[in-house]
């Protein structure tokens, strides 16, 4: 098994003259400034305006706990905005909430070192206050109840973001010309509370985490991508995580996303294989790596999918929940099993 080093990080994503820099870095970049990235459209160069349209962003969290799954998206396709928050409790059927329309009152932070992400809708407000420079991130939610879907979601969270303890995994990888998708992954202790309609549900303790993931990044017109990630406890008692991505990336055996945390340690995996059978995701999935470090079962419990169509514009997207069982294998040679940590895949196909 051919191991995987790590870049060094630069302090911003774009250099002063509109190059963007790839990498995949262990430490957070203090500038993500995509928007001042140039880039070519059909070999010329892409206006300003052009460059925004083509810029998709947003931050998406998966909060695991023993007996709840929920995950909070907010993202800006810049001719759509769309934020929902899942919510799946064992033992009650599972609901989510959306807000989708072209000007929609949402925004997502330009990086997280000081700056927040927002959505105030009618009836969906959601802050984000991505702390970095103070080692946390404050969630503060207030979803109302609707008949037609579920009950009112209102609480806080807190996410521990220590850079001395927990690694994240951050890239900037080539997908086109001068074009970049960065990410800043990473699985996170949290607390707080969610106040599910006259339920109150206290999250924190060793198995409470929360999957935060900002992404921005200057896709080609068609674009694909295959996911996973789950974050729980093994039967050792060590914190793991796991981001697994195939995607249009330019040469994926050298720029990629795929890693496993162990107790806070970050190491890169090899190119993931994802199979499941064809138009149905919601069968069971078989993960593993070229490399041979990763050999999990996913079975999906439900989740969320969306079919858009606006001619020129079109995505297919589905996210499954689930439970993952079987191993991941250290760089070290240390097999770790994974004996039902609860987590998500994604099946998307977007032309836009």
């Amino acid at each position: 098994m051919t191991k995987l080093d790590f870049d060094r990080a630069p302090d911003t994503l774009v250099d002063p003259a509109g190059h963007v820099r790839y990498g995949v870095w262990r430490e957070p970049l203090r500038e993500v400034d995509a928007d001042r990235a140039r880039f070519r459209v059909r070999g010329l160069p892409a206006p300003r305006l052009l460059r925004k349209l083509r810029t998709k962003e947003w931050q998406h969290f998966l909060l695991v706990t023993p007996d709840l799954l929920a995950t909070l998206a907010i993202v800006d396709l810049a001719y759509l905005k769309v934020a929902w928050l899942q919510v799946a409790r064992d033992g009650a059927d599972a609901f989510e909430h959306e807000r989708k329309a072209p000007r929609l009152r949402l925004s997502v932070a330009r990086s997280l070192w000081d700056e927040r992400t927002r959505v105030h809708a009618r009836g969906f407000d959601v802050d984000v206050h991505n702390h970095l420079r103070a080692g946390e991130h404050h969630l503060t939610l207030d979803v109302a109840a609707s008949k037609r879907v579920g009950p009112a979601v209102r609480g806080e969270l807190r996410a521990r973001h220590d850079l001395t303890e927990i690694e994240p995994l951050v890239v900037s990888l080539p997908v086109g010309p001068g074009r970049t998708m960065y990410s800043h992954k990473v699985p996170l202790p949290v607390e707080g509370y969610l106040q599910i309609g006259e339920s109150r549900v206290d999250i924190g303790g060793p198995d409470a985490f929360l999957i935060l993931d900002i992404h921005k990044a200057h896709y080609p017109r068609r674009t694909f991508w295959r996911w996973a990630t789950f974050a729980g406890r093994d039967r050792r008692g060590r914190a793991i995580g796991l981001n697994l991505t195939d995607n249009v990336v330019l040469d994926p055996d050298r720029w990629s996303e795929n890693a496993l945390w162990v107790d806070g340690r970050c190491e890169r995996l090899s190119r993931p294989i994802f199979q499941h059978p064809p138009d149905d995701t919601r069968a069971p999935w078989r993960l593993t790596t070229e490399g041979g470090e990763v050999a999990l079962d996913f079975h999906p419990e439900g989740g969320r999918g969306e079919d858009l169509n606006l001619g020129l514009v079109r995505s297919r997207f589905d996210q499954p929940r689930g439970r993952f069982r079987g191993t991941v294998t250290t760089a070290a040679g240390e097999t770790v099993e994974i004996d039902g940590l609860r987590g998500v895949c994604e099946d998307h196909l977007a032309v836009w």
